[in-house]
């Protein structure tokens, strides 16, 4: 078995949220080739999207559009690609050649557990890695974890991951969702974690997580990007998580090399776009509303963040979960008139 304690970067694939995709060609190259380097155990490459693939972008049609960036694949890591399951035509993924990528993450939330099952069925029938992203974990209930375990364990998937979507868990989330998939999860299965720093909390739950379960044998990985490069908020950065790595499990991650990609490929898109903790990420994660609801009223009504709250805190929590303009907009004008009334 490799390393117990691994580390998923997902800069290639988080990072497509900042430059829509478009890293270039020469810095999806360098990347994974300087990651390969640092000793990244598992490399996320970006997404498979139902749409003709162009040059020098992140988001592919097919494998196969991956292998020009994976010409010196090292068999001791794990290449993969993302799909969203109501985004990408499962019937048409090829089968796997070992030329691409070896996995792909299907991401589903609670209520599309069996669609997200059935569409892993196909994933791993065609002979890639399986690994499934339980989307905002913290919606589960105790026995709904239970349940997402058991299909999981029914399955041929080899992970599953605990995925902070809204930035909104705190510690004791954790404590609650951890130790119940870590009962109720063949042992075969890793545990992997992905968490969102709207609440300054990433790194913190990143740590929790690996310490909660510093006792068990079961495999585990924790999802980092470079300079936390990510969708709002951002996500655990991997210079900050292999850095920890190396101080408290034993890594071996090269923390030069890291930095020396950073200063390379992720100080230009620093330069050039923008992702970090922000009032608006704040808001998003209080109260566990998708980010796109925010930068929505912002974008529309250049609303503050006291107006912004007090529009998401009147949103049932299931609304605040999903991306709803028009409901927004309702609810932004009677705010507005209810503050005119006042």
């Amino acid at each position: 078995m490799q390393n117990r304690i691994q580390m998923l970067d997902c800069t290639l694939r988080d990072g497509c949220y900042i430059v829509r995709g478009n890293f270039g060609a020469g810095a999806i190259r360098g990347l994974i080739s300087m990651l390969q380097a640092a000793g990244a155990d598992l490399i996320e490459c970006g997404w498979l999207k139902a749409q003709p693939y162009t040059e020098g972008s992140a988001f592919f049609r097919y494998p196969s559009d991956l292998e020009q960036y994976l010409t010196a694949k090292d068999p001791g890591r794990t290449y993969l690609a993302m799909i969203d399951m109501y985004r990408y035509p499962i019937d048409e993924l090829p089968p796997c050649d070992g030329k691409s990528i070896d996995a792909i993450r299907v991401t589903f939330p609670e209520n599309r557990l069996d669609q997200g099952m059935s569409v892993g069925k196909k994933v791993s029938e065609r002979g890639y890695q399986l690994f499934f992203q339980a989307a905002n974990t913290v919606s589960y209930s105790d026995e709904s974890l239970k349940r997402l375990a058991e299909a999981v364990n029914a399955s041929d998937a080899v992970s599953l991951g605990v995925v902070n979507t809204y930035g909104s868990m705190y510690a004791e989330d954790l404590e609650r969702i951890v130790p119940i998939l870590d009962q109720y999860l063949d042992p075969r299965i890793r545990l992997g974690f992905h968490s969102h720093n709207n609440l300054q909390l990433a790194f913190a739950l990143s740590a929790r997580f690996l310490d909660l379960l510093s006792g068990t044998k079961r495999q585990i990985f924790v999802d980092a990007s470079l300079c936390g490069m990510g969708r709002g908020a951002g996500n655990t950065c991997t210079e900050l998580l292999a850095a920890y790595l190396n101080s408290r499990y034993g890594g071996c991650y090269d923390l030069d090399v890291i930095l020396d990609a950073i200063d390379t490929y992720i100080g230009y898109f620093a330069e050039h776009f923008s992702w970090g903790y922000s009032p608006l990420s704040f808001v998003a994660g209080l109260n566990g509303s998708h980010v796109s609801n925010l930068m929505n009223l912002r974008a529309n009504h250049q609303t503050g963040a006291k107006q912004m709250h007090r529009i998401i805190r009147s949103l049932p929590q299931e609304d605040r979960w999903r991306y709803c303009p028009d409901l927004l907009e309702s609810r932004f004008q009677a705010d507005c008139a209810e503050q005119e009334g006042l």
